[in-house]
């Protein structure tokens, strides 16, 4: 199961990075924990970073159960809030 879930990750990592940079976005991945990413994003880009990463994880697999992604917003680790 672990390892399953570095795969998913994996490829959810690369398709977040390609997705982006295709954007022409600002923001970028600066870390990942387990199956947690931490991305800092642009104000101006909160949305539409939000969407792209929700998609691409959701979307990384075909499983046949379904992914959820929860997404959380914040200055620091301290100040997150649900997106």
């Amino acid at each position: 199961m672990q390892g399953s879930a570095a795969d998913i990750i994996k490829a959810a990592m690369i398709r977040i990075y390609e997705a982006l940079e295709k954007g022409g976005l600002s923001s970028r991945m600066i870390l990942q924990i387990h199956d947690e990413l931490v991305l800092e994003v642009a104000s101006s880009e909160t949305e539409v970073v939000a969407e792209t990463v929700r998609r691409e994880m959701e979307g990384a697999v075909r499983l046949k159960v379904p992914v959820v992604v929860n997404l959380k917003f914040g200055a620091n680790w301290r100040a997150v809030e649900p997106f």
